[in-house]
């Protein structure tokens, strides 16, 4: 992380006040994975096209996010079975602002909505202004249990010049119970947009890398590494596992 943290220093800084004019909470987003050892190299290639997120003199931030689903796993299924329509529902913990929010993802042709409001903390049964926000946004009244954790340290990084944002996520780790799993060495690296952009400085330098976009769900994901294979379907989900065993130190 020292490295990082030099690296971050050589870039100009934004205010979370200035990042949240344009908060994309409709937008269209490109995920990529990226070794570690290869971060560093990326950012210097980012830093004359970006600003980076400061709060209280920190340029790197710890994320929590608590997720939850219906007991037959229906959020992870349309996941897994490449539902055009999606949702996934969680809490989320931003360490640097002591700040908590209930949000729900929802997936549309292509397009990330994020809807959410402020509590005060993580909550096993949620509540009734959350699941009235669950019955606005999904439609249908449904039951919802907690799933499993996850928690990184992100790099927030936006455009000088168009309306996106770049997020870096290292350090992931997920839990559920006692079971902890981190993915070692790989960082996901997110591309938020209004449109799709292939021009944004941050896809020219991926290209550059040869780092294509990859399609990578944090949930799915841990969902994979945290419950036994008899379980949960997860073929579909075969090939990111694979990929992140490419890399050094990864599960």
């Amino acid at each position: 992380m020292k490295n990082l943290t030099q690296i971050l220093h050589q870039f100009e800084s934004i205010s979370l006040e200035k990042l949240l004019d344009a908060d994309l909470m409709n937008r269209v987003d490109s995920k990529f994975l990226v070794n570690f050892s290869l971060l560093p190299k990326l950012l210097e290639e980012l830093k004359d096209h970006y600003h980076v997120l400061e709060i209280e003199n920190q340029r790197i931030s710890k994320y929590e996010n608590f997720y939850f689903d219906s007991d037959d796993r229906r959020f992870y299924l349309d996941h897994h079975n490449h539902k055009n329509h999606r949702f996934k529902v969680r809490y989320r913990k931003y360490s640097s602002t002591k700040t908590t929010y209930f949000e729900i993802k929802e997936r549309c042709k292509n397009r990330t909505i994020k809807q959410r409001f402020l509590v005060e903390q993580f909550v096993d049964d949620l509540g009734k202004k959350e699941m009235d926000l669950v019955q606005s946004v999904i439609g249908t009244k449904v039951k919802l249990y907690p799933v499993l954790v996850n928690e990184y340290h992100r790099i927030t990084l936006a455009s000088t010049a168009l309306k996106e944002r770049l997020t870096i996520d290292v350090g992931v780790t997920y839990t559920k119970g006692e079971v902890k799993k981190p993915v070692g060495d790989v960082v996901i690296v997110e591309l938020k947009q209004e449109e799709l952009n292939r021009m944004s400085p941050a896809f020219q330098v991926m290209n550059q890398n040869k780092i294509r976009p990859f399609r990578f769900s944090k949930y799915c994901v841990g969902s994979v590494l945290l419950f036994p294979k008899e379980e949960i379907k997860y073929n579909n989900f075969k090939y990111i596992i694979q990929k992140l065993n490419t890399y050094k130190n990864a599960i």
